[in-house]
Formats: C-alpha cells, sequence, structure tokens
C-alpha cells in the first residue's frame, strides 16, 4: 500500500487535457508518487499509452467499484458523473493507498511537489477545509453558491454535524482510507445506504468526506487552503489577466491551477 498516491477519475471526452494533466505530473513529480487513472471499461483502451509515463497506472472503474455503479442521474447530473463520484469515494477499497489526492483531468501542475505537500507526517494528510467566502459575495457565482450551500447543509444534517462553519472543499481533496472505512462501516451500513444513496441525497462527494472527516475524529486535522487555484466562472480569469498574473505567480503560492468551464490558460 502507498502511503500517498494521486487518483484521477477521467474519460474519452477527456482524454486531451488528461494527456495534458499527465504531463505537467511527470514534470512536476519529485517523490515519484505513483498516479492511478480510472476510466470505463469501455475507454481504457483509449488511455493505455499513458501507460508509458512513469509512475502512471491505468485501471478501469469496474475493476473497483463495479458493484458500486449507479444507472441513474441525480440532480440533473449525468449518470456518468455520477459514477465518478461514486468512484472517487469507493477507491480506497482497493487498499492501494492510506491517502490519495484527488484530481480532475482538468488539473495543470505548475511546479515541483512532494509528498509533504499533501501529508503532514506519515499518517497525517493535509485537509483542505474551507468555507469560500470570497465565492458567496460574486454576483456571477450567486445562484450556484445557493444551490451548493444547500446540499452541504443537507449533508451536515444527514450525520449528525453541528458546525456552523460549514467547512468543506470543492475538489482536489487528500482522502484518507481510514475516514473512508469510518464513513461506510460507522455511518453508511448503519442506515444501509450505498454510495449511490450518498450521491442522491446530495451530489457532493467532497462534503460527505470532510463531514465525515471532522465529525469522525479518527485523523488529526491538519487543516490548510486548497493546493490547486480554480478559476470558477470565466470573467474571474479575465480579472487576473487584466491584473497582469501569469501561471508563474499562481505556482508562487499553489501547486497548480485548474480551468472550470472549459477556459482557456494563460
Amino acid at each position: 500500500m502507498h502511503m500517498m498516491a494521486i487518483f484521477c477519475k477521467s474519460c474519452k471526452k477527456d482524454i486531451y487535457i488528461c494527456d495534458r494533466m499527465l504531463k505537467s505530473f511527470i514534470l512536476h513529480n519529485r517523490d515519484g508518487i505513483k498516479m492511478f487513472v480510472s476510466v470505463p471499461e469501455s475507454e481504457i483502451k483509449y488511455f493505455l499509452e499513458f501507460s508509458r509515463f512513469d509512475n502512471v497506472e491505468v485501471l478501469s472503474d469496474q475493476s473497483y467499484a463495479d458493484k458500486y455503479m449507479s444507472q441513474n442521474q441525480y440532480h440533473g447530473l449525468s449518470v456518468g458523473y455520477v459514477n465518478q463520484e461514486i468512484c472517487k469515494l469507493s477507491f480506497w477499497e482497493t487498499k492501494f493507498a492510506l491517502n490519495y489526492l484527488c484530481v480532475d483531468s482538468d488539473v495543470i501542475f505548475l511546479r515541483d511537489f512532494f509528498i509533504t505537500d499533501f501529508l503532514a507526517n506519515q499518517d497525517i494528510p493535509y485537509t483542505v477545509l474551507v468555507q469560500d467566502k470570497e465565492l458567496s459575495i460574486e454576483k456571477e457565482y450567486r445562484d450556484f453558491w445557493i444551490y451548493r450551500e444547500k446540499f452541504i447543509r443537507t449533508i451536515y444534517r444527514e450525520i449528525d454535524l453541528v458546525d456552523k462553519r460549514y467547512r468543506t472543499c470543492h475538489g482536489m481533496q487528500v482522502l484518507n482510507a481510514k475516514v473512508l472505512n469510518s464513513l461506510k462501516e460507522d455511518f453508511m451500513l448503519c442506515k444501509n445506504y450505498t454510495y449511490e444513496k450518498l450521491i442522491s441525497i446530495a451530489p457532493y462527494e467532497f462534503t460527505w468526506y470532510n463531514a465525515w472527516f471532522q465529525k469522525c475524529g479518527l485523523v488529526e486535522e491538519k487543516q490548510v487552503e486548497p493546493f490547486f487555484y480554480t478559476f470558477h466562472y470565466k470573467n474571474q480569469l479575465e480579472f487576473y489577466k487584466q491584473k497582469l498574473l501569469t501561471e508563474d505567480d499562481i505556482a508562487k503560492a499553489y501547486i497548480g491551477v485548474v480551468y472550470n468551464s472549459n477556459m482557456y490558460v494563460f
């Protein structure tokens, strides 16, 4: 079992940005951290070429999550989107890694990174827990903020976590297998919930993890701000360009960057 790994759930339509992500990963991976790229069984043939990269392993979603996969849509999300959330929550069951950083195909690593960027020590990961107050006041983001906050509160109620800070993250979180095992054994099985049931209640896999992380207390909290800077909407990117900021500037504080909504890069 790896103490630390990186996990990317991808699919054929994202193969080109996944290739870009993996090339930046190889360039900056200074401690030989293993990257697992998980794709649908029917699409794995398109991704096998990536196995040529050092420390990259391609595997099928069905190889570890087949019994959990959904055929249903929830909250307007596609079946594929639902299943990528299920894959992220269930990957720990492979026992490939005690801790794994989830990244999306649209991540770009901007600077050298090390295991110590993600682990406080051998047993304790850094955990992204934030309130995102700066996003809550953005008019362009407001409708999504209200939509997302409703589900975050739902998750907190479901697990009976009383904390008015409602801390969580958008993604790119280090997930810990001890916490995920507890989520399954001490919460899901007690309520007869599946991973699919969690997503049907609230489609935010990282908040399910983050809320239970805070609730169970099995792993010491070493809170950090996000590892990657995320551009959530296009005007946010345009504002950065007006300030003449570059990816080199972002790399001074972040390991990498995420351009959401098919944004173009600097």
